[in-house]
């Protein structure tokens, strides 16, 4: 029984070790990437801005401005922490490299620093001291998302009846109706007040939207679901994630699209 509960006692060691050092590691490379980074590296800085109004959601840097920005990026640190469970505003800069890979660094809402994806703990003065300045001048180029992260997106658009049976469908979206999706998900996005979420398959009609994105023979899809309640339009980020009102305007013109294809 003792060297059962011995050998237990290791594995369990053994495995706090493993993760222990994978989170070093982690961060340790984010880190050592962050504070080494030289103007002599970087091919181009651009940055977006969530939730924002669409003409100052982006901003593409000069040359001249890379060093003060690098010289924020050199004096970065933290510990690694979990991801947190609301996300909220976020300045996100991606920085090209010569070589051609791309790193974003971000403030998420002045209280913590990511790069790379790896969470770290932040001093709030020092986010905000340092990111106070940083405004975008321009709308989103098209095709951004693609460019930086190799990552395709496709619409679907589909209105449901209760229980999630399919009323009408249109996808892949196209043109203007692809626009009409962006901009629906761009909306959410500006919205900073958010709300229970809401049974979905209780609703008598509500649309789905659902985003696929495609990279390196893998899929991954998100879906939002539009409804109306007492008068108000909302949007809510999964089946089971928290909602947000929508434009009025933006909702009707999903209902009017596939209200003309019902079948």
């Amino acid at each position: 029984m003792k060297k059962w509960l011995l050998l237990l006692i290791g594995i369990v060691l053994l495995f706090s070790v493993i993760v222990t050092n994978n989170c070093l590691k982690d961060t340790e490379g984010s880190l050592i990437w962050a504070n080494n980074l030289s103007v002599n590296d970087v091919q181009s800085i651009e940055m977006v801005i969530s939730p924002s109004e669409k003409e100052n959601h982006y901003k593409k840097f000069s040359a001249e401005e890379f060093g003060p920005i690098i010289k924020i990026i050199n004096a970065s640190k933290g510990q690694k922490v979990n991801e947190p469970a609301e996300l909220g505003s976020t300045i996100t800069l991606y920085i090209t490299t010569k070589e051609g890979l791309v790193h974003t660094y971000q403030n998420l809402r002045n209280a913590y620093l990511v790069i790379d994806n790896v969470y770290l703990s932040a001093d709030n003065s020092w986010l905000d001291n340092n990111f106070k300045n940083f405004k975008g001048d321009s709308s989103l180029p098209a095709g951004f998302f693609e460019r930086v992260t190799g990552i395709t997106t496709t619409y679907g658009l589909m209105k449901l009846g209760k229980h999630g049976e399919v009323l009408s469908l249109l996808s892949p979206l196209e043109g203007t109706y692809r626009q009409l999706a962006e901009v629906t998900v761009f909306n959410h996005l500006l919205k900073s007040t958010l709300y229970p979420p809401q049974d979905i398959d209780s609703f008598a009609v509500c649309y789905l939207l659902r985003v696929i994105y495609s990279g390196n023979n893998s899929n991954a899809t998100h879906d939002y679901y539009l409804f109306k309640m007492n008068s108000d339009a909302y949007i809510q980020n999964g089946k089971n994630g928290p909602n947000t009102k929508v434009d009025t305007e933006v909702y009707n013109r999903i209902d009017t699209l596939l209200n003309s294809l019902d079948f």
